[in-house]
C-alpha cells in the first residue's frame, strides 16, 4: 500500500494505491496547515481501514535542484530539502510541513521525495542558462523547470493513446491551472520550459504574476516602501488572475463574471493572451510544433479558454473542432489541422506512487 501526497499551490491531493496502479481511495483538501491536512488524511484512511496497511508515502517535492531520481527521505535528506524552502516558498513550505507531519504520523512507513524538476534535468545548456553574472550561475541559479511529474504522466499517456511516433514529435505541453507552465518536448525530452529558477516564472497564474520586469521591484522598494516580506506576499498571493480581476483566482468564477465585470474579463483575456504568446515562443526552440497537449485544472476543464488561446494560430496549423472542444474530447483539433491538439487529464499522484514503489523495491 502506497500513499501519494501531492501538495500544490492551492490544495493537497492524495491517493492510496495497492502497488502503483490500483487506486483504492483519492481525495483533495483545500490548503490549511500541513499538520491539519495530515490529520485529515490520516483520519480518512483510518476510518476506512487502510491506515495500518500504508507501507510507503510518496511526496511531491517541487524543487529538487539537480536531483535526477526520487530519494528516500531520512534526516540528512530532510535537512537538504529544508535548505530549498526559499527556492519555492509556497510549494516547499506546504510540502515539507506535510512531510514532517506524516513522518510523525506514520513513522514505520518509508517516505520518498519525488521531484517536479527531474523531468527537466537534461535541459539544453542554452535553455538552462540565465543571463546573470557567472558567479551567480556557478552557484546554481538557472532554469530548473517544474510540473515535471505532470509532464511525465501526460507524455506517457499521450504515447499510449496516440502512439510512440506521435509522442516522439515536437510537442508543447500546456499545464494550465492555479500554477501554469508550458514545456517544449522533442524526442520525448524537455528542451525548454516557461518556469525558471522558481515556479513563479513564465505565464501569469492564479495568484502569481509570472515573468515581470525586475525594475518593478526596485520601484516598489524605493518609492512605495516595500520590504522583502511585502514583495514575497504580493508575488505569491496577490498577483495573476486575482490581482488583475481584484476578486478571484478561480477561472470558473471569472468566466461567470466576465460578461458583466470588466476586470474579470481582462484577467481572462490576459491569461489567454500570455498563454498564446508563450506557446508561439516555444515553437522556435522546437523548430515547429506537431501537437499541443492541454492539461491542468484550467486546461482540462474550460473549452472557452482553449479556444481563445488557439484562436488566430492557424499559421501554426492549429484549428479546433468546436464540438470536440466543447466536449473536452481527447483530440479537439479539426481533421484538416496539420498540428493536432489534445486534452489529457493529468494524474501526478500516479507518477508519485510509481516512483515511490520503485524506491521501496530497490531497498528490498
Amino acid at each position: 500500500m502506497i500513499l501519494a501526497i501531492n501538495c500544490g499551490s492551492s490544495s493537497v491531493k492524495f491517493a492510496a494505491y495497492r502497488g502503483a496502479e490500483e487506486v483504492l481511495v483519492r481525495g483533495k483538501i483545500q490548503h490549511v496547515s500541513g499538520a491539519e491536512v495530515a490529520q485529515q488524511i490520516v483520519g480518512r484512511l483510518d476510518k476506512i481501514g487502510l491506515l495500518d496497511s500504508i507501507k510507503a508515502v510518496g511526496h511531491r517535492i517541487v524543487h529538487g535542484g539537480n536531483r535526477r531520481t526520487p530519494v528516500l527521505i531520512y534526516d540528512t535528506v530532510m535537512a537538504e530539502l529544508e535548505e530549498s524552502r526559499g527556492m519555492a516558498p509556497i510549494h516547499m513550505t506546504a510540502a515539507l510541513d506535510m512531510v514532517q507531519s506524516l513522518r510523525r504520523a506514520l513513522p514505520e512507513a518509508h517516505h520518498v521525495a519525488c521531484f517536479d524538476t527531474m523531468f527537466h534535468a537534461d535541459l539544453p545548456d542554452l535553455a538552462r542558462t540565465m543571463p546573470l553574472p557567472r558567479y551567480l550561475t556557478d552557484k546554481g541559479i538557472a532554469r530548473y523547470g517544474f510540473h515535471g511529474l505532470s509532464c511525465t504522466y501526460l507524455l506517457r499517456t499521450f504515447a499510449r493513446r496516440a502512439g510512440e511516433r506521435a509522442a516522439s514529435g515536437k510537442l508543447i505541453i500546456a499545464h494550465l491551472g492555479s500554477g501554469a507552465s508550458m514545456t517544449a518536448v522533442k524526442g520525448m525530452k524537455s528542451i525548454d520550459t516557461t518556469m525558471g529558477f522558481t515556479p513563479e516564472a513564465g505565464l501569469m497564474m492564479g495568484t502569481r504574476p509570472g515573468d515581470i520586469d525586475p525594475g518593478v521591484f526596485n520601484y516598489l522598494m524605493r518609492t512605495q516602501g516595500f520590504d522583502l516580506t511585502q514583495l514575497e506576499r504580493m508575488m505569491q498571493s496577490e498577483c495573476g488572475l486575482v490581482g488583475v480581476s481584484g476578486v478571484s483566482s478561480d477561472m470558473g468564477e471569472l468566466l461567470e463574471m466576465a460578461g458583466k465585470d470588466a476586470r474579470a474579463r481582462q484577467a481572462v483575456d490576459l491569461f489567454c493572451y500570455q498563454a498564446q504568446k508563450f506557446l508561439c515562443g516555444l515553437c522556435g526552440p522546437l523548430g515547429g510544433v506537431d501537437a499541443v497537449i492541454f492539461s491542468g485544472g484550467i486546461g482540462e476543464n474550460f473549452p472557452e479558454i482553449r479556444a481563445q488561446i488557439c484562436k488566430g494560430l492557424g499559421f501554426l496549423g492549429i484549428s479546433l473542432d468546436e464540438t470536440s472542444n466543447t466536449e473536452n474530447a481527447f483530440e479537439i483539433s479539426r481533421p484538416s489541422s496539420s498540428t493536432r491538439v489534445y486534452v489529457i487529464k493529468t494524474d501526478e499522484e500516479a507518477i508519485i506512487a510509481e516512483q515511490t514503489l520503485a524506491v521501496v523495491e530497490n531497498l528490498n
